[in-house]
């Protein structure tokens, strides 16, 4: 079985939409799905890169940018929906989502941000989502996890979401290189 390590943070629409496809493409390949949460603020600059790459873009690229992500929407079949904070605060849904690293949590705070548009980065929209206040009394104790899981991502070689390592050694960035991905699954060479 391989090891399919899945780095993200709820910021991205790259890594929601890699996130709508992941968990599938773990099952088709009997690949061993570990998900790893990062502050993609914190990682951007550390490695140097602007906070918000997309508000960085000329126009022309960010409109391109846009459009393209609508039709990686449109391809894979899932809502996009620009939340109505943008950027997001991913802090505080990174570290709920730490206290119970699952799947089905990742999903959710996806779908809330990027196909219901919501601010995540608010306590009263993460109520309306199921999650209790006794968990958000306990977020900060996920304060250290989440630094040292943005570091150890950094040092790992990773520089944005989503990316995706497998068996711990190929490294490949980004959500439109998830058939790239399935093939390294399943034993495929690459090259380079």
């Amino acid at each position: 079985m391989s090891q399919l390590d899945f780095y993200f943070d709820f910021a991205s629409p790259f890594a929601y939409l890699a996130a709508t496809q992941v968990g599938a493409l773990a099952r088709r390949t009997d690949a061993e799905l570990t998900l790893r949460p990062l502050l993609l603020g914190g990682l951007f600059r550390e490695v140097g890169q602007v906070d918000v790459p997309i508000a960085a873009m000329s126009e022309v690229k960010r409109q391109y940018t846009l459009r393209d992500l609508q039709r990686w929407a449109t391809w894979w079949g899932v809502p996009l929906a620009w939340p109505e904070a943008f950027p997001i605060r991913t802090v505080l849904p990174l570290r709920l989502f730490l206290l119970e690293p699952t799947l089905p949590r990742m999903e959710r705070l996806f779908r809330a941000a990027w196909a219901e548009g919501r601010d995540i980065g608010e306590p009263r929209v993460l109520l309306d989502l199921g999650f209790t206040a006794a968990e958000l009394e306990a977020a900060p104790s996920q304060r250290a996890p989440l630094l040292a899981a943005t570091n150890a991502a950094r040092d790992r070689g990773v520089f944005g979401v989503p990316t995706f390592v497998i068996d711990g050694e190929t490294l490949i960035w980004g959500q439109d290189r998830l058939e790239m991905v399935e093939r390294a699954l399943r034993g495929e060479p690459l090259g380079g």
